[in-house]
């Protein structure tokens, strides 16, 4: 995998950022810095962006975009801060173009670095920052945890590895099935095409079907709203929606443009996903949060949160639960789309709904270990408990009947908003 670093300055930060990847996942790094970026950041809009949103899809156009931007890499990181890049008085963020990036580079994956630089977990949403228009916003220091690359609690930095980081190993892959994914359906509805039930519908939050069609009142309404209607209306990665109407006129003669809303869309659509479906966890329910509100899915196994986090990090069907409950239950309850999810989801509404399962939540709780899901280790903890230090309790900021979680709270992490812990 080949990662391309964006710094301001050619001395210092950038240098230590490429150290520090080359030294914790092993990946190729190329440093743009100082006047080598902002000429790279003046290319791409001259040559990529402005001429295409004017309407011109000419392929000699697209050729003539050198910019080092475009092409070749897997993941971009921007540092947020690009101030002393020279654009003749006007300071840009990583924010500024990240968007831009999504639509008109060809690097499917973009980190924003130090934007938020005392935030180590974000207690609101279970995404991350929410306002980024980057796929992920993270601070320098996360790069070293090699848990942010592969996604192992075990190799996690003093145990830190926040449920709802991405495994970015992984991204650039799920990205581009995603895109893919979208272009196959462009003009197929969002829901229909992602399989959900109709008895899901009724599940998604105000946020959520605000954030999916923000003109849209109904649920009937918002079960016909497709990708090319997300990228027009609910997009934030072009945020004149002129540019984007405009984008969308030229399907399907022009196929750069489809391209394009593709690219958008797939980045928003994760991002959806990721806030209001896998966050509340009332749409979409992931193995780790299934196993807490049905524990006797381990079956015999459930005396013992070794087999819990074991659970969690299953990759394998049947995931380290029972074989035969799985079979009769989950397997057809399985959110099949796993481009769009870093581990196994379950529709919840359909588990919920059966009433031979829930009843096996009364039948031997005794034998259950005491488990609680810590959302910034990504492990289960007995008993609510560890080494005399309890899981503290939050409120998370979304729509939802359980927006209650936990955190082992880790000394030398920085949790806000504070008004969200639970005392």
């Amino acid at each position: 995998m080949r990662v391309l670093v964006c710094d301001d300055r050619k001395r210092g930060a950038g240098e230590n950022v490429q150290r520090m990847i080359e030294k914790t996942a092993h990946h190729e790094t190329v440093l743009l810095s100082a006047a080598d970026l902002t000429k790279a950041i003046t290319d791409f809009f001259r040559c990529r962006v402005e001429p295409v949103l004017r309407g011109n899809y000419s392929r000699q156009t697209q050729e003539d975009s050198a910019s080092v931007l475009t092409s070749g890499f897997d993941i971009a990181i921007l540092d947020n801060n690009l101030s002393e890049l020279d654009f003749g008085g006007t300071r840009q963020t990583a924010e500024s173009i990240a968007g831009y990036l999504r639509a008109f580079g060809n690097i499917p994956y973009v980190v924003s670095l130090n934007k938020n630089p005392h935030v180590d977990f974000d207690l609101r949403h279970l995404v991350g920052d929410h306002e980024t228009r980057a796929d992920l916003a993270v601070n320098e220091t996360h790069l070293s945890n090699r848990a942010l690359w592969n996604g192992d609690p075990d190799d996690a930095t003093d145990g830190f590895l926040p449920w709802y980081w991405p495994v970015l190993n992984d991204a650039p892959a799920r990205r581009r099935a995603q895109i893919q994914f979208v272009e196959e359906h462009f003009a197929e509805p969002i829901l229909k095409s992602l399989g959900f039930p109709t008895s899901a519908l009724s599940s998604l939050s105000r946020h959520a079907k605000g954030a999916l069609s923000p003109e849209t009142e109904h649920v009937t309404s918002l079960a016909k709203v497709t990708f090319k209607t997300f990228f027009v209306k609910a997009c934030r990665s072009l945020p004149i929606r002129a540019d984007r109407e405009r984008l969308a006129r030229a399907v399907p003669r022009e196929n750069l443009a489809r391209t394009v809303m593709s690219r958008v869309a797939a980045g928003e659509l994760d991002r959806w996903i990721r806030r209001d479906l896998l966050g509340p966890q009332d749409v979409l329910v992931d193995l780790p949060h299934l196993l807490m509100r049905m524990p006797f899915l381990l079956g015999q196994r459930a005396n013992d949160v070794k087999h819990w986090n074991e659970a969690a990090s299953s990759t394998r069907r049947p995931y380290g639960l029972s074989l035969q409950l799985y079979d009769e239950h989950l397997h057809k309850a399985r959110f099949v789309h796993d481009a769009w999810t870093k581990s196994p989801c379950f529709w919840w509404r359909t588990l919920k709904s059966k009433d031979d399962l829930n009843k096996m939540f009364w039948q031997d709780s005794s034998s259950w270990a005491e488990a609680v899901y810590c959302e910034d280790t990504s492990r289960f903890r007995q008993g609510n408990a560890e080494a005399g230090r309890p899981a503290t309790e939050f409120a998370a900021e979304f729509d939802g009947s359980w927006n209650r979680r936990y955190i082992a709270d880790l000394r030398g992490k920085h949790y806000v908003p504070k008004s969200r812990l639970v005392k």
